[in-house]
């Protein structure tokens, strides 16, 4: 009798131990799905094991073949001399040259900047005279504006001659004229300038950088952290209110399970000054998170929105726009997040909050300035534009092989945008 009590009291410590093991293991397990599954997703490289710029860039990068010589300049950090330094190069903005003077001559300024000031070669100048085609050494064509085939040179390019197409749009968005398409402009161009880095004239919006020895400063977090607004974390600043990609359907989805402050032409709110492209909303400076959603969701599309609005104001950025790989290769490692990493508005909205009374996991956010700096290169907001400084670094260090974009739909199509998220 004594050994089946002691066998029953044995039965149950060992029933109770493996029932405590089980609601251990499944409140762990619950916790964690509580939390979404991002903070479990490391990057490929953490911040900690980058020791230099070579490794982020060819780890990131894979030593991509089709980048020009300025292109591995500015991506890959290698160097060439120029080829001519002591040649004078005409550059003709072709037809809308002063419509552009704004942006990248005067930075929406009331003054003329020097463009080739902060550039790495001088040996250029920028002419609006058509007349002085012949002359010109690249031409520069910006199609936004261009209304068909027949407002190009009637004359062919010379073989030494370089034309080159330029947008900083998405292909979605490349003719501000629905009638004008790629295919009418087929071999007219043998260099392209877009914010892609496999472009022969790069010119991104902006770019990660690494700092120098003397650039080296401590970020102090907690001090962000108090100024930061505590009720409400997440603004977005925007005047486009039906992109393709449908980012308000998100930002609506977000709403509904965290707060959102919406400012601009489609925001509930009001800057604290007229919101163009001279003028910025210095709001926005005030909160944790910026929604950093572009209006289509193509390779290589990161704007102003995350290079200015989010990094130049210290919020971290939630991105929505280009591919997964890509944000990976151009952003700061570990300083953002992706819309595409989350199964839901919901589960984002749940991990934000998360952060925000994580103090520990936020700070990691901003690992990445023990390291990197971003600047921003666009000519918006009175930053500096390095789009004439590009054209006349492409002519100095570019190869001068003959090309022609006989198809310009391989090259620059929207086969290479991604559908929208609700999709």
């Amino acid at each position: 009798m004594r050994i089946l009590k002691c066998i029953l009291k044995w039965c149950m410590v060992t029933v109770f131990l493996l029932s405590a093991t089980f609601i251990v293991i499944f409140l762990q397990e619950e916790d964690l799905r509580r939390v979404p599954a991002i903070e479990r997703i490391q990057t490929e490289v953490p911040i900690k094991t980058i020791n230099n710029w070579d490794e982020y860039r060819t780890l990131r990068l894979n030593a991509n073949k089709n980048l020009s010589n300025l292109g591995k300049i500015l991506y890959l950090g290698e160097s060439f001399q120029p080829q001519q330094i002591d040649r004078k190069y005409k550059i003709l903005i072709w037809k809308y040259g002063k419509f552009l003077e704004r942006r990248h001559l005067q930075h929406f300024k009331n003054k003329l900047f020097d463009p080739f000031e902060k550039c790495s070669v001088k040996n250029c100048v920028i002419t609006y005279n058509d007349t002085e085609l012949k002359s010109a050494d690249l031409i520069i064509i910006h199609l936004q504006w261009v209304k068909g085939r027949h407002e190009l040179p009637l004359q062919k390019r010379k073989k030494d001659q370089f034309w080159a197409f330029l947008t900083d749009e998405s292909p979605y968005h490349t003719f501000g004229n629905n009638n004008v398409h790629l295919r009418d402009f087929n071999g007219v161009f043998n260099w392209s300038m877009t914010y892609r880095m496999d472009s022969d004239i790069p010119v991104p919006y902006g770019r990660t950088l690494p700092l120098r020895d003397n650039e080296r400063t401590e970020f102090d977090f907690e001090k962000w952290n108090a100024n930061r607004k505590q009720d409400v974390l997440i603004a977005i600043l925007s005047s486009n209110c039906y992109p393709i990609n449908h980012r308000w359907g998100y930002v609506n989805e977000l709403s509904k399970y965290i707060r959102v402050d919406t400012y601009g032409g489609c925001g509930k709110l009001k800057c604290d000054n007229k919101f163009y492209y001279g003028l910025d909303c210095s709001l926005v400076s005030n909160y944790k998170f910026y929604l950093s959603f572009e209006n289509s969701n193509c390779n290589e599309y990161i704007t102003e929105k995350v290079w200015w609005q989010a990094y130049h104001k210290e919020n971290i950025p939630i991105v929505m726009g280009s591919s997964k790989d890509t944000y990976k290769r151009l952003l700061p490692p570990e300083s953002y997040l992706n819309v595409e990493d989350f199964a839901s508005p919901k589960a984002l909205a749940d991990y934000v909050l998360y952060l925000n009374r994580t103090p520990s996991v936020l700070k990691n956010f901003f690992n990445w300035k023990r390291k990197f700096k971003v600047v921003n290169e666009h000519g918006y907001f009175a930053t500096d534009s390095y789009h004439y400084c590009r054209a006349c670094e492409a002519l100095n260090y570019n190869e001068k092989n003959y090309k022609s974009y006989n198809d310009l739909d391989i090259f620059w199509s929207t086969n290479d945008c991604h559908p929208r998220w609700d999709s």
